[in-house]
C-alpha cells in the first residue's frame, strides 16, 4: 500500500497566504463598515450591496481555500465594530468563509470562465450566488443573530463584560423578524457577489486588449454616460425609475461592445454605487418613497443592471469568438498549423497588388518535400504527416512577421516576402533548405527520418499577376528536383 506524502508549503507560499489573508480581512472590514454606514437593519442586517461578499468570493475563486482565515478574521472585526458580538462575528466568520469555498469549488468545477464570455457563464454564476451561496450565508448568519438575540440577559453574570455576547448592535429579538432578515441578507450579499466579484476577477483575468485598442474619445463617452446616469439618480429632477434603467442598460452594453469585460463590470460597480446612495439617502429618483421601497429598488435596480449587461456581453463575446473560430477554419490548415492555400492566395494577390502600385519588390518561394511519396508508402502516412508538420513548423518560424506563408497543396508550401529583394530572398530560401534537412522527424520509438526540400525562387519584377509569379517560382522548383533536389533555383 503506498501513501501520498505532500510536502509543506514553502515559507514563500506561507507568507503569500498570509498577506493574501491581510489584505482580504482590511477590504472586508472596510467595505463592511461603509456599506453599514449608509444602511443598517435587523442589528446587523443590510439589504443594500454587501461588497465583502463579492471580494470574498472573488478571493476564493482566484486563491482557493486558503484565503478563507481573511474572511473569518474580517467579520469577526467587522462585529467587533459594528456587528453583533465577539462570538457571533466568529459563526458568521466561520459561515461566510465556509460559503466562499464553496463558491470557489463550484465556479472551478462547473469550468466557470472568469472572461464571463458565455451566457452560459453568467447563467451559472448568477445561479450559484442566488440560489446557493446566499441561502447559505444567510440562513446561517441570521440564525446566529437570532440565536444571540435568545440569550436570556439574566445568565450573564454580574460585572462581566456583556460585548462578546450582545455587542454593540442588538441581534434579532424575535422570531417573527428572521423571515424579513434572511431576505435582506440574501438580497444584500447576492448583489454584493454579482456586483464585486467579476469586477475583481475582470481585473486579475482579462488583458485590456478591447480596451486598448479604442481611442480616448470612446472613454470619455463611457465616462461621461456613468456620470449622466449617476446625475440622474442622484440629483432632484423628476426620472421614471424605469427609464433609468433602459438608459443604464444602453450605456452598460455600448461600454461592454467598446471597453470589454473590465470596462463593463467597472461601469456597474460605479452605477451601483450611485444608485446605492441615491436610494440610502433618499435623496434624487426615489426620494417619494419610503426606505424599504428605496432599498428594495437598489438591490433589484443593480441585480438587474449587472446580469443583463454580462449576459448581453457574454452573448455578443460568444458570438464573436464563434466567428473569429469559424473564420479561423475557413482560412488555417488544422493538419500543419499554417495557413491554407485559400488564405495564401487571396493574401498574396492583396500584396503583388500593393506592390505593383508602390514599386515595391516581392519575392516568391515555393517548396516541395522531396520523395515524399515514397516516405508515405514505406513508413506510413503518419510519418508523413509529422514531415510536413516539421516543414511547416521551420517555415513560419524561420519567415519574418509581415511574410505570409501557407501550405498550397499536399506537400507544398509557399512563402511570399514583401519588400524583399531577390537576394533576400535566396538567403531565406537557404536557411529553410538547411533548417529542414538538419530537423529530425520521429517516426515510431526509436527511428528519426530526415527530410529534404526543393525550393524555386521568383521574383515580382514585371511579372503582371500572381499566377504569373506562382508560374515562375513553380518552373524553378522542378528545375531543383530535376537538379539533384535538396537545393533552391531562380527563376528566368
Amino acid at each position: 500500500m503506498h501513501t501520498r506524502t505532500t510536502s509543506p508549503p514553502s515559507p514563500m507560499a506561507r507568507q503569500q497566504t498570509v498577506a493574501l489573508c491581510a489584505v482580504l480581512a482590511a477590504a472586508y472590514v472596510l467595505l463592511g463598515r461603509l456599506t453599514f454606514a449608509v444602511s443598517v437593519e435587523y442589528g446587523n442586517v443590510t439589504s443594500v450591496v454587501f461588497a465583502p461578499e463579492g471580494v470574498a468570493l472573488a478571493f476564493c475563486i482566484l486563491f482557493g481555500p486558503r484565503v478563507a482565515p481573511g474572511i473569518v478574521l474580517g467579520q469577526v472585526i467587522l462585529s467587533l465594530w459594528s456587528g453583533p458580538s465577539l462570538l457571533g462575528g466568529m459563526f458568521i466568520g466561520f459561515t461566510n468563509a465556509a460559503e466562499g469555498v464553496l463558491g470557489g469549488w463550484l465556479f472551478r468545477r462547473w469550468a466557470i470562465s472568469p472572461l464571463f464570455n458565455r451566457p452560459r457563464d453568467v447563467a451559472l454564476f448568477v445561479a450559484m450566488v442566488f440560489l446557493i451561496l446566499q441561502p447559505v450565508s444567510a440562513t446561517g448568519g441570521v440564525l446566529v443573530l437570532y440565536l444571540l438575540g435568545a440569550i436570556p440577559a439574566d445568565i450573564i453574570p454580574a460585572g462581566w463584560a456583556p460585548w462578546w455576547v450582545q455587542g454593540l448592535q442588538k441581534p434579532l429579538p424575535s422570531l417573527d423578524l428572521v423571515p424579513s432578515a434572511w431576505v435582506h441578507w440574501w438580497i444584500g450579499n447576492s448583489v454584493g457577489q454579482l456586483l464585486v466579484a467579476p469586477l475583481i476577477l475582470a481585473w486579475s483575468e482579462t488583458p485590456a486588449t478591447r480596451a486598448s485598442a479604442t481611442g480616448g474619445l470612446d472613454f470619455a463617452l463611457s465616462a461621461g454616460g456613468i456620470a449622466l446616469v449617476a446625475a440622474l439618480a442622484l440629483s432632484g429632477f423628476p426620472t421614471h425609475p424605469l427609464l433609468l434603467l433602459a438608459v443604464t442598460y444602453f450605456l452598460l452594453v455600448w461600454i461592454g461592445l467598446r471597453r470589454g469585460l473590465r470596462g463593463i463590470t467597472l461601469a456597474n460597480v460605479l452605477i451601483g454605487a450611485a444608485v446605492t446612495w441615491a436610494g440610502a439617502s433618499g435623496e434624487g429618483f426615489m426620494s417619494h418613497l419610503t426606505v424599504a421601497d428605496r432599498l428594495s429598488n437598489v438591490g433589484f435596480f443593480v441585480a438587474a443592471a449587472c446580469i443583463v449587461s454580462l449576459m448581453l456581453f457574454a452573448m455578443f463575446e460568444e458570438r464573436e469568438i464563434l466567428i473569429a473560430r469559424l473564420t479561423r477554419l475557413a482560412s488555417w490548415d488544422s493538419l500543419v498549423e499554417l495557413h491554407n492555400r485559400r488564405y495564401f492566395i487571396e493574401t498574396a494577390e492583396r500584396e503583388v497588388a500593393a506592390s505593383q502600385r508602390y514599386g515595391r519588390d516581392l519575392v516568391l518561394l515555393m517548396l516541395d518535400a522531396d520523395n515524399f511519396k515514397q516516405l508515405n508508402d514505406r513508413h506510413g502516412h503518419a510519418a508523413g504527416d509529422a514531415a510536413l508538420k516539421m516543414i511547416a513548423h521551420v517555415c513560419a518560424t524561420v519567415a519574418r512577421r509581415s511574410d505570409v506563408t501557407g501550405r498550397i497543396g499536399g506537400e507544398e508550401f509557399a512563402l511570399l516576402l514583401p519588400q524583399a529583394t531577390l537576394e533576400a530572398g535566396q538567403i531565406l530560401a537557404e536557411r529553410l533548405r538547411a533548417q529542414i534537412s538538419a530537423t529530425p522527424v520521429p517516426v515510431g520509438a526509436a527511428l528519426n527520418l530526415h527530410v529534404t526540400v526543393s525550393i524555386g525562387i521568383a521574383r515580382l519584377g514585371g511579372r503582371e499577376n500572381l499566377d504569373a509569379l506562382m508560374g515562375a517560382a513553380d518552373k524553378a522548383l522542378y528545375a531543383a528536383k530535376r537538379a539533384g533536389r535538396n537545393r533552391a533555383a531562380l527563376a528566368d
